[in-house]
């Protein structure tokens, strides 16, 4: 295969957007040249030594990267390095709004190729003034680039409502996260608990898994329930100051603590209202953990119902205690379905194979 000279553009420096850049780009440097530009505060370490950065003073926030849209002289000279660059492919691995200054600059000249991980803002997010913003600079990016990755099929019908072409999207799935199991926690053991981790909003469905806790305690006694992750829990905070059952860590996780959370806890619980795609399932299946998810978006397309976890049905706090409680009462059901969530994510989820689909991508007319 040829070798490709591909410039990715990951202008978001912390969290989940940034250890999926990374590894993409990482998985594409085997046997390419690839050079990302990211922002001068992204967590270098992820990258690898074959990976070239080229760092730049991006905006740190949502609010910012939209209002800040006319630092020309930071902007200059991102225009001017992609000139001397030449890459034979421009691929902007989530929907920044600086992106439709490098389409608008480029199109024609190369290749543009665009990951859209959320095609809609989630329920209560839509009624923000930015984020309205940040949907229409999207939408922009959708329209003008030459192909579009998404990671479910749930996603190309959403695309489609918004009048874009399906003939120029891909479905490659969410990769792997195996390399959070590089840091072990001091202990292995478990502590029979149920985990609910990443960032705190209110499509997240948390006031289901507190309802969903009132059914579990009528028939397990050895559990608890933790909640890690930033975000606004004050609207939950009645409910969770006076039961021993939850254990709260409301701040955001640094990487290197994750394995802790995800070796202890024995089941991984997503209460969804509302969902695209999610990065908590490939974290869960490389610690071996079954996952109960909700059957929204495109969850199920990397859930298996009863052999890499179960799905119940959103706002159903029963359905999701009942799963739950399966989990629990049955140990060697446990430990199969967390090993079939690994081989799965070995098999289906390897960054090797999704950069093989990407190239594909790549070469498309």
């Amino acid at each position: 295969m040829m070798c490709m000279k591909i410039l990715l553009v990951s202008l978001y420096g912390r969290g989940g957007m940034v250890h999926y850049a990374s590894q993409i780009a990482n998985a594409l440097s085997f046997d390419n040249e690839v050079t990302v530009i990211a922002p001068t505060h992204i967590e270098q370490k992820y990258f690898n030594k074959n990976v070239n950065l080229k760092l730049i003073k991006a905006p740190h926030s949502l609010v910012k990267s939209i209002f800040q849209s006319f630092n020309f002289f930071e902007l200059r000279s991102l225009i001017n390095y992609i000139k001397d660059y030449k890459p034979d492919v421009i691929h902007f691995v989530n929907e920044h709004p600086w992106n439709n200054i490098i389409i608008f600059k480029f199109k024609g000249e190369h290749k543009m190729v665009l990951t859209c991980h959320d095609p809609n803002p989630h329920p209560g997010e839509r009624n923000s003034l930015i984020l309205k913003l940040f949907k229409l600079s999207t939408l922009c990016q959708l329209k003008k680039v030459d192909r579009i990755i998404v990671h479910g099929n749930n996603m190309v019908d959403e695309l489609k409502k918004q009048n874009i072409s399906s003939k120029k999207i891909d479905v490659i799935p969410h990769g792997d996260y195996q390399f959070f199991t590089n840091y072990s926690p001091s202990s292995s053991s478990t502590d029979n608990s149920i985990l609910f981790f990443g960032r705190i909003k209110l499509y997240k469905g948390i006031e289901y898994l507190i309802q969903a806790e009132l059914l579990i305690s009528q028939v397990l006694t050895d559990y608890k329930i933790v909640i890690a992750g930033e975000g606004d829990l004050s609207r939950y905070s009645k409910y969770l100051e006076h039961n021993k059952k939850f254990e709260i860590i409301n701040r955001y996780i640094e990487d290197s603590e994750v394995s802790y959370f995800f070796t202890k806890c024995k089941v991984v619980v997503l209460p969804y209202i509302e969902a695209s795609q999610s990065g908590i399932i490939p974290i869960a299946y490389a610690f071996k953990k079954p996952v109960v998810a909700t059957n929204v978006g495109s969850l199920p397309e990397v859930v298996e119902e009863g052999l890499t976890g179960y799905l119940v049905q959103p706002k159903n706090p029963n359905a999701l205690a009942e799963a739950i409680i399966k989990l629990f009462k049955d140990d060697n059901l446990s430990e199969r379905i967390g090993e079939n969530g690994y081989l799965k994510m070995k098999n289906e989820l390897a960054w090797n194979k999704i950069a093989d689909k990407t190239i594909e991508v790549y070469t498309k007319s």
